[in-house]
């Protein structure tokens, strides 16, 4: 049985989210939705922006020794996981998502963030984050009095370009985290209803994140210091 799940964001690792920043936020024109980088319990600093479709995009900057400077170290940057929001309680999905045979890690449900993690080797390459927040993003903003950032032009997220050897397993990992998937020859499509992001798996030798999706705007190529390439659809 599927859990119920919508996609909130895809984090992206880079060195630097200030310089990565000049092409996803300077020149796609995504808007901050905060105004500083937040730095986590573990040494990683995170900054989130929104594209005019609705979708989010999360940068990660390790700022110290940990797994988000590993990351880099080992693969450089690129599209890091996928974060899935359950509205109801964690635990229970948790247990779901174990029963279908899926080992989740790094649970934890302290505070208004509870979350949860899917290894890149039952996933394809990619991490998953399924999570539960106490509060909205609006309620969020209403408390700390931040005016969210308007996002400009016509750039529109519309998620991750992974490759899979094995289209079976990667529909069953999916259909079980909540979503709907489409068929067609050598390509699997994950949507959620009512949300702009959606994932794309492409028949592929090896599994992983081949690069961003977007409309409204021309492909780029990946780089060093910005991250993965933009695809575009």
């Amino acid at each position: 049985m599927p859990i119920t799940t919508t996609p909130d964001h895809v984090a992206v690792a880079v060195p630097d989210i200030e310089r990565a920043a000049e092409r996803w936020h300077d020149e796609l024109g995504a808007g901050w939705l905060g105004d500083d980088m937040e730095r986590l319990s573990t040494p990683v600093g995170i900054r989130q922006m929104v594209f005019p479709n609705g979708g989010k995009l999360e940068l990660l900057q390790p700022t110290g020794e940990g797994f988000a400077q590993a990351f880099v170290d080992r693969f450089g940057p690129r599209i890091h996981h996928v974060t899935l929001k359950v509205p109801d309680a964690l635990l229970p999905a948790v247990e779901t998502i174990r029963e279908a045979g899926y080992d989740v890690v790094d649970v934890n449900t302290e505070g208004g963030w509870h979350e949860s993690f899917l290894r890149p080797s039952q996933v394809g390459g990619l991490i998953v984050q399924v999570a539960w927040q106490e509060k909205s993003d609006e309620e969020w903003f209403a408390e700390t009095g931040y005016t969210p950032e308007a996002p400009r032009g016509s750039a529109a997220l519309l998620g991750p370009t992974l490759t899979h050897p094995d289209l079976d397993t990667a529909e069953h990992v999916w259909t079980t985290l909540g979503g709907k998937i489409t068929r067609t020859d050598d390509v699997l499509t994950v949507r959620w209803d009512d949300c702009p992001l959606d994932i794309r798996i492409e028949q592929g030798p090896n599994a992983g994140p081949v690069g961003l999706r977007f409309s409204g705007t021309d492909a780029l190529p990946a780089h060093d210091a910005m991250g993965p390439a933009v695809l575009v659809d």
